[in-house]
């Protein structure tokens, strides 16, 4: 069997302590206290400036490694002859306050490769879909085989709700949106996009 067209959502662990993502919330206030926001794909929500990785702060420094990172090992994933080095990689990321009430409407992320969520604070849910972000298959069709195949990669779209310190990345173009937060704890969360160009050759 060769796959045609899949649509691959990666959920990586990552290796940042809570003691860390603790100092990272604090710095993450304080910046929402000096920055009025955006309003892009937020609904009652905070979205800040995309400026992240330029932040000259230690905990932002750590967090734009680590999602760089995860891009250049799901690259090298499905080409075990990837060489970052060959790339001029621009990144550009910003941080989602979701307070209770708060979600983000259905969007995609236009003029990048892969982009990704990192999950600073993920209020813990039991029940309803409090929180979760959600996936469309760009294929809508399918949704007949999904009646017959469920969970196959067939549905017309997939709900996760990712745990603390876990990063979401997918391709860029997906259409995605986030649920409303009804935890009375903020849901916050670090978006990224990367762009990924080959270097030109001196």
């Amino acid at each position: 069997m060769q796959l045609g067209f899949s649509v691959p959502i990666h959920l990586i662990e990552s290796d940042l302590e809570n003691s860390f993502l603790e100092d990272l919330k604090k710095d993450i206030y304080l910046i929402r206290k000096n920055d009025s926001g955006a309003n892009i794909s937020n609904n009652q929500g905070w979205h800040s400036t995309p400026d992240l990785f330029l932040k000259k702060e230690d905990t932002f420094k750590k967090v734009c490694s680590t999602c760089a990172s995860s891009i250049a090992s799901i690259m090298k994933s499905y080409d075990g002859e990837f060489n970052p080095e060959t790339l001029d990689a621009r990144f550009s990321g910003w941080i989602n306050v979701n307070p209770k009430g708060g979600s983000n409407v259905l969007h995609s992320h236009p003029n990048s490769h892969w982009s990704g969520v990192f999950y600073v604070q993920q209020p813990t849910e039991v029940e309803g879909f409090s929180g979760m972000i959600e996936f469309v298959n760009p294929n809508q069709e399918g949704r007949e085989l999904a009646k017959l195949l469920p969970k196959s990669g067939f549905d017309n779209m997939i709900r996760i709700r990712p745990k603390t310190g876990q990063i979401v990345i997918f391709p860029s173009y997906v259409l995605h949106s986030v649920y409303p937060n009804n935890s009375n704890q903020d849901r916050i969360t670090i978006a990224f996009n990367s762009l990924l160009l080959k270097k030109k050759k001196s």
